[in-house]
């Protein structure tokens, strides 16, 4: 059973996070061990491996980036760096240069605002990119499209995942 099906959901990426919230808590009570106590040992396993899945698969599910990593891992998809474009690379390696003087405090406080504004940015055009690539996606699968035109979106995903992790990256590096 993979996440989606765990909350009867279809392998689409646009996805209500409240109703899957109240189906989280909804089936969280039902699979909650301690309903489970005096049940066969079979039925309390089941239960405990029940909650371990709910909460994996709400965790992963209300997180739109891990929502496609892990609906590309479905279908076997995976981001790859080496196949990012050299622009965003040097692009990347320069910030990064930036950012070793903002760490090393050899740069001025606008300095590393302007740092910090700039990965922002970027950070805000990859996350557009990604659910503008999402919305494309539920369409497809609405409309039965078929496996060549769904690997190609994926891989679109996988594209943008691959290109946009620098730029988390930076952003996780610069705190914040």
């Amino acid at each position: 059973m993979d996440y989606f099906e765990v909350f009867g959901l279809p392998r689409q990426l646009g996805i209500d996070t409240l109703a899957l919230e109240k189906t989280f808590h909804e089936l969280s009570r039902k699979y909650h061990p301690d309903y489970f106590t005096t049940a066969s040992p079979s039925e309390k396993t089941q239960a405990v491996r029940m909650t371990a899945l709910l909460n994996d698969a709400y965790r992963t599910l209300r997180h739109p980036v891990r929502r496609v990593e892990y609906l590309l891992s479905l279908y076997g998809f995976k981001p790859d760096s080496s196949k990012v474009p050299q622009a965003l690379l040097m692009e990347v390696f320069e910030i990064n240069e930036r950012l070793e003087e903002v760490k090393g405090g050899t740069a001025s406080v606008e300095e590393a605002d302007s740092l910090r504004a700039l990965i922002k940015e970027k950070r805000k055009r990859f996350d557009a990119e990604l659910q503008q690539a999402s919305l494309e996606w539920d369409e497809l699968v609405k409309s039965g499209q078929p496996e060549a035109k769904l690997n190609e979106q994926l891989a679109r995903l996988t594209e943008i995942l691959s290109e946009s992790s620098y730029i988390r990256n930076l952003e996780r590096d610069l705190g914040g």
